[in-house]
């Protein structure tokens, strides 16, 4: 499943018309720890083109949130960062990041690559092993 994350309040209305005007089956849950939260899940069995233009439409919609909470004066107070873990559960929580850390992470990894570390350090956290750093072999 791809997941997108909305923090505004219309919880990506814009964002799920547009998935579902493609026919795709579109999920949306709001985190039980952050109610402002709503997840937006959709199969991940797509062509890499629809990802590129879903991918588009979602920073579209999250820019446009953004331009909007500086028109208003509320941008201090509503912008947040952050990453969802995913849990060997299935659960997912979502961690809050200082935007400013988020920034200076994302300007030398990839999301995919901050995604694949917060993916390791859940597991370290799930399934701890004391085993010695340089008798350890790579996954």
């Amino acid at each position: 499943m791809y997941e997108f994350t909305f923090l505004t309040p219309d919880r990506g209305a814009g964002f799920v018309k547009r998935l579902e005007a493609e026919g795709l089956s579109v999920r949306m849950a709001r985190d039980p720890m952050a109610e402002e939260a709503t997840t937006i899940s959709i199969p991940d069995d797509i062509s890499d083109e629809l990802v590129d233009r879903i991918e588009g439409w979602y920073e579209e919609e999250t820019q446009a949130a953004e331009a909007e909470l500086f028109r208003d004066g509320r941008a201090e107070a509503a912008i947040s960062a952050g990453v969802w873990v995913t849990l060997a559960d299935g659960r997912s929580s979502f961690a809050p990041i200082e935007p400013s850390i988020m920034s200076r992470m994302l300007s030398v990894l990839s999301p995919d690559e901050v995604g694949e570390f917060v993916d390791r350090v859940a597991k370290a956290v799930e399934h701890p092993d004391d085993t010695p750093a340089c008798a350890r072999r790579e996954d």
